[in-house]
């Protein structure tokens, strides 16, 4: 972890995985996440815990390049806001004193300034929740193709179906791409899964 990160994320669906650990294997496993984020580079004690461990570490590489993404935009940020001209940082007033006092348009501009919302992004909110970046971005070109509104509440649909599913959320994003699903429903895995066991019966 970087320095300066004195914290980390864990993302409610890895209980699908420690659930199916002993309290033996959950507490190796709590033990090598710690000594991990803590840069003592940990060697598993057994493959149950490497291997339950490798999808939370590819959480976790993920959330620190975001993290230094946006500390780096930041400063960038703050370095141009310091070396801007104090014209630059004072909001202009129009010369054509008629229409409004200084006062009001200050008010005006400062006010737009704070109270402005930040757009919703379903591309930046899917990497943010641990999807492969790339998948990411395929699954939106799939959903422009067929002409899928990407709001907010379309995210959170989403995010639900796949929280009901309970499995590895990069293999159902590339389900999505690979099968030009606009949405995903839990079930539609479930009856995939269901029709292959049925088939593989048959043959036997």
């Amino acid at each position: 972890m970087a320095k300066e990160k004195n914290s980390f994320l864990l993302y409610c669906d890895i209980i699908h995985t420690v659930l199916k650990l002993d309290n033996e294997q959950a507490g190796k496993l709590f033990k090598h996440l710690l000594m991990y984020v803590n840069d003592q580079n940990p060697t598993p004690e057994d493959i149950v815990t490497e291997i339950a461990f490798e999808p939370i570490k590819q959480s976790l590489k993920h959330d620190l390049i975001k993290y230094e993404t946006i500390r780096e935009r930041n400063r960038e940020n703050a370095n141009k806001r310091w070396n801007a001209t104090a014209s630059d940082r004072i909001p202009k007033v129009p010369n054509d004193t008629k229409n409004a006092d200084s006062d009001s348009v200050s008010d005006s501009v400062i006010s737009k300034d704070i109270y402005t919302k930040q757009k919703f992004s379903f591309l930046s909110s899917l990497i943010e929740n641990g999807f492969d970046e790339q998948l990411s971005k395929e699954w939106m070109q799939v959903r422009k193709q067929l002409k899928a509104v990407n709001t907010e509440t379309a995210f959170n649909s989403f995010m639900a179906e796949v929280k009901k599913h309970g499995g590895d959320r990069n293999k159902i994003l590339r389900k999505c791409v690979e099968r030009s699903w606009k949405g995903f429903n839990h079930t539609w895995l479930e009856k995939e899964n269901d029709t292959l066991l049925n088939a593989l019966n048959r043959k036997r």
